[in-house]
């Protein structure tokens, strides 16, 4: 690609970033495409010479003129491609209402496309699949866009949830702060009214949610200082076990599910470092495999194993 080409790609990507947002800052757009602020700033100017209507200045931020628009654009085949990755794990790991939502916008990216992309992500398509997880079946259809327009709209909820101690049904009133998904589970952050104290909520514990015509008490802090939070709150185990290279197979994939965070080869075998949250379950999971491998640290896991081990009654 020349000189000439990669500015043109640039200024359509910035554009494209412009119209997709009702403010960019120069910083956003130095590190989505990696170019210095001088830079931006520069491209900015060189946009707005060649008669883009661009509202902003370089301390608050740019924004397109209300009422500019792009033609549509042609995707690329990686655009594609990556868009088609994406509707299989929308299709698994949301709701059936969102997975809706999401395969009609497909269809409307598909329509735009030429006709040979279209049969080559049609091909691509029938290669690739995501395996079923354990989707709740309490979900109700629409809950994740309700929670997420009620975050945007400043509404309360009331919810129906699962207290996982008693199992019992507590009615709560809560004003929802953000979503997040970890470990095959959508969760809700949110500030409840009874207890005056942000909580988080398991989304397939929640039996019934209903949107409130009334708006939030309090401005709340963004999801990210939550989720920041957590990770600095939360117990969290360092787990290194040793496996022989030729058996390190038998670990499988669940090695990511439990926390793999890096691998090292030390001569015949690999050292795996994990980062776990619980040590039980863990050890569980190292039962599977124990013949053929060591744990290094920590003594806790060992000890935890033994204590398994000296319960089993054969």
């Amino acid at each position: 690609m020349n000189r000439i080409e990669r500015l043109s790609a640039i200024f359509s990507a910035i554009l494209v970033q412009l119209q997709s947002h009702s403010l960019v800052k120069a910083q956003q757009i130095s590190e989505r495409f990696h170019i210095s602020i001088r830079t931006v700033y520069r491209d900015i100017r060189a946009l707005e010479e060649a008669g883009i209507p661009i509202v902003g200045n370089p301390g608050v931020g740019y924004s397109l003129m209300d009422g500019f628009k792009l033609p549509p654009l042609m995707f690329t085949q990686e655009e594609a491609l990556s868009f088609l990755i994406a509707e299989k794990l929308v299709n698994e790991l949301t709701d059936s209402e969102n997975s809706g939502h999401y395969q009609s916008g497909m269809e409307k990216i598909r329509s735009v496309m030429r006709s040979t992309d279209k049969k080559r992500v049609e091909i691509i398509e029938s290669s690739l699949s995501v395996l079923p997880t354990h989707k709740p079946s309490t979900y109700r259809p629409d809950i994740l866009l309700l929670v997420l327009q009620s975050i945007y709209e400043r509404k309360s909820l009331e919810i129906s949830y699962i207290i996982d101690s008693v199992r019992t049904v507590s009615k709560r009133e809560v004003e929802p702060v953000g979503m997040f998904f970890s470990r095959t589970n959508w969760y809700l952050i949110a500030f409840c009214l009874q207890k005056l104290a942000y909580r988080t909520f398991r989304m397939d514990r929640v039996q019934h949610i209903v949107s409130l015509e009334k708006a939030q008490t309090r401005q709340h802090p963004p999801l990210k200082v939550f989720l920041d939070d957590t990770y600095r709150k939360e117990n969290l185990f360092e787990v290194v076990v040793k496996i022989s290279k030729d058996k390190a197979s038998m670990m499988g994939d669940d090695k990511y599910y439990y926390g793999l965070v890096s691998e090292q080869e030390t001569g015949d075998c690999i050292e795996c470092q994990f980062v776990q949250f619980s040590l039980e379950k863990f050890a569980r999971w190292y039962l599977s495999y124990a013949d053929v491998a060591t744990i290094v640290r920590p003594e806790a896991l060992k000890e935890k194993v033994r204590s398994i081990l000296q319960a089993i009654s054969v």
